[in-house]
């Protein structure tokens, strides 16, 4: 008799745990379908001045196509309001929110970035440097890490973390983004220590915005990972 009390209980905690599991995934996957496609997936793109971060959210809102015509002046203090808009990642098209496109003058730092950064409260980073005046975007960088740490509020959300190194159509020939990264050693140090303690993904990667070569792989993945529900892609 208890053997068949335990077969009966065994069915039921099962079939409430089954329950449970299918609505749990229900509600995560109605939760990632609003993110990717109604409420927009909330980032910022941060970096130094003159490193492609206008260049790049043009390229973005152009559904990742040539970009050839395109000659952006310096983004002057206070930064320009982007609208939000559809952008085809993989098979899907996700609607992306970067907030506000930023200068990257040292000046605007404090300023802008981290009102940007507290507005937006993002879910992604995307920090862009390239392959000239190494110490002021190691600066620059270090600044953002520190003002992570100090903005608790607005990096709750923060899911991603991830460096495109731009330009590689001008470097690519003369140095590897190996090299290019050795000279910053102690930040990846300091970054892999963060993302370890606030749950962020971070990555870092290479390629060219004004040729596209290399960033359609990294924009996948980034936009992929800060989704609340994450898809397997190549």
């Amino acid at each position: 008799m208890s053997n068949i009390f335990d077969t009966i209980i065994t069915v039921i905690v099962g079939s409430i745990s089954t329950v449970s599991r299918t609505v749990t995934e229900g509600v995560n996957t109605l939760q990632d379908f609003f993110y990717v496609k109604v409420s927009g997936m909330s980032f910022i793109v941060l970096g130094s001045r003159q490193t492609g971060k206008t260049t790049l959210i043009e390229w973005l809102r152009r559904n990742m196509s040539s970009i050839d015509d395109f000659q952006p002046d310096p983004t002057a203090a206070g930064g320009d309001v982007i609208p939000d808009f559809n952008s085809l990642m993989g098979d899907q098209y996700m609607k992306l929110k970067p907030n506000r496109d930023v200068g990257g003058e040292y000046a605007m730092w404090e300023t802008d970035w981290v009102e940007l950064f507290r507005a937006a409260q993002p879910r992604g980073i995307l920090f862009m440097i390239d392959h000239s005046d190494v110490h002021l975007q190691k600066d620059a960088l270090n600044f953002v890490m520190q003002m992570i740490d100090e903005e608790q509020i607005a990096a709750k959300n923060l899911k991603a973390f991830f460096i495109l190194v731009n330009k590689s159509d001008l470097w690519g020939d003369e140095t590897t983004l190996e090299d290019i990264m050795h000279h910053y050693r102690n930040e990846q140090k300091r970054l892999k220590a963060q993302a370890e303690r606030m749950g962020y993904k971070w990555s870092i990667s290479e390629g060219s915005v004004a040729t596209g070569k290399g960033v359609k792989q990294t924009m996948r993945h980034f936009f992929n990972t800060m989704r609340p529900r994450p898809q397997k892609i190549n």
